[in-house]
């Protein structure tokens, strides 16, 4: 397996418009993990709630007292 380094070498060697390619795809799949992220949050969160662990308030001041 390539390095990170090596990557980035092989990346400069291709042309604009496979850069740009790559670009797209890149930007895509950072979307998808976070989304993936944030997914995985709300299913953590869901079982903490369940468990009287986590807490929801629409309360501002009880949100601060919660951070």
């Amino acid at each position: 397996m390539k390095g990170f380094s090596q990557i980035v070498e092989e990346i400069k060697k291709l042309s604009l418009s496979e850069k740009e390619e790559l670009q797209i795809l890149l930007e895509k799949y950072l979307i998808e993990a976070r989304r993936d992220e944030i997914h995985s949050n709300f299913e953590e969160s869901k079982v903490e709630y369940k468990k009287g662990k986590g807490k929801f308030s629409s309360n501002i001041n009880n949100l601060k007292k919660s951070i």
